[in-house]
């Protein structure tokens, strides 16, 4: 598992892994799933910020992470290292509120 690597997880969709990869040795990770861009339950604002995957737009939704169990991390489809800071800056959003 790695920082940003993007999951598929049975009944849930795609989600984002958003924690450090030097906390590997935990049995959990903090994830944010994937929304669809035009999903009510998530903005245009940097605290959703866009990703595509397989050609289809979505918004990391930051406000939705939660732990899960690491073996419910099902297949690794992608990677969203290209948005990094992005993803950062909306946790820091989340968290501090800037």
């Amino acid at each position: 598992m790695a920082q940003f690597g993007i999951y598929r997880v049975d009944g849930h969709g795609l989600v984002v892994d958003c924690q450090s990869d030097l906390l590997s040795d935990l049995q959990s990770r903090i994830v944010a799933p994937l929304r669809a861009e035009a999903e009510d339950s998530v903005s245009l604002s940097r605290l959703n910020p866009r990703i595509e995957v397989d050609g289809i737009a979505y918004r990391v939704a930051t406000q939705f992470l939660r732990s899960v169990d690491r073996r419910v991390l099902g297949e690794h489809i992608g990677s969203a290292n290209a948005i990094e800071w992005e993803i950062k800056t909306a946790l820091d959003m989340l968290i501090s509120g800037f």
